[in-house]
C-alpha cells in the first residue's frame, strides 16, 4: 500500500516548489490536482484535475492506492486545501502532508511585512465577501467571482476607505504588487489570482 503524498507545490512559480515537494512528486506513480498545480506532474503517469469532483479524485486515488498517489494543491497544503477532504475520507496513516509557500506568505514577503496576528479568509468556492471579518488585518484569497475591486466596492459600505494591498499573480509572469486605499482598488482591474489585505 503506497501513500497519499499532500504536496503544497508553492503559489506557482518554479523557484517556490520547495526540495522536499520535488522529491515527494518523484516517488508518486499518480497525481491529481488544480490544473496549474498538475504542471508540475509527469506527463506520462496517471493524473486526474480536480474541480469539485471530490468523491471522483477518492476514487482515482483508490484505484492507484498500491503505489504513492500524489495530491498537488496549491500554496501550502495546510491552508485552505483538499487536506481536510483527504482526512475525512482515508485513513491518517495513509495521508502524509509536505508544506508548500502558500500566497498568503509570498505577500507579506512582498509587502516586506510580518502576517503575524492576521486573519486569512479564502473566497475559492465557500461563500462570498459577508464572510469577511472586521479585523485589524485581513487576508482574502481571491478567486475569479471575488476580484480585488468586487471585494473592495462589498467592503467599502461596512469598513469605509480602509488601507489595502493587492498581489496578484504571485511569482508569475505578470506579477503586480499595489498598495492603496479599497476607493482606488475599486475603480481598478485585477485577476481573480489575487491576494488582498485590508488593514484598520
Amino acid at each position: 500500500m503506497g501513500k497519499i503524498l499532500v504536496v503544497g507545490v508553492g503559489p506557482g512559480g518554479e523557484e517556490y516548489l520547495t526540495h522536499a515537494a520535488r522529491l515527494a512528486i518523484a516517488s508518486a506513480g499518480a497525481f491529481a490536482g488544480g490544473e496549474n498545480a498538475l504542471k508540475f506532474a509527469p506527463r506520462s503517469k496517471p493524473r486526474m484535475v480536480i474541480r469539485s469532483n471530490l468523491e471522483e479524485v477518492a476514487e482515482f486515488i483508490q484505484r492507484y492506492a498500491a503505489e504513492n498517489v500524489a495530491v498537488l494543491t496549491s500554496g501550502d497544503a495546510t491552508l485552505f486545501s483538499i487536506l481536510g477532504f483527504l482526512r475525512r475520507r482515508f485513513p491518517e496513516s495513509m495521508l502524509e502532508v509536505v508544506p508548500g509557500i502558500s500566497s498568503v506568505q509570498l505577500c507579506f514577503a512582498r509587502l516586506k511585512q510580518p502576517w503575524n496576528g492576521a486573519r486569512v479568509v479564502s473566497l475559492h468556492g465557500r461563500g462570498g465577501v459577508e464572510q469577511i471579518p472586521d479585523e485589524e488585518k485581513v487576508v482574502v484569497m481571491c478567486d475569479p467571482a471575488n476580484p480585488p475591486q468586487q471585494v473592495a466596492r462589498a467592503l467599502l459600505p461596512r469598513f469605509g476607505n480602509r488601507r489595502c494591498a493587492v498581489c496578484e499573480n504571485l511569482s508569475l509572469p505578470g506579477e503586480r504588487v499595489v498598495e492603496a486605499t479599497l476607493e482606488e482598488v475599486a475603480g481598478e482591474s485585477f485577476s481573480g489570482n489575487s491576494v488582498m489585505v485590508v488593514w484598520r
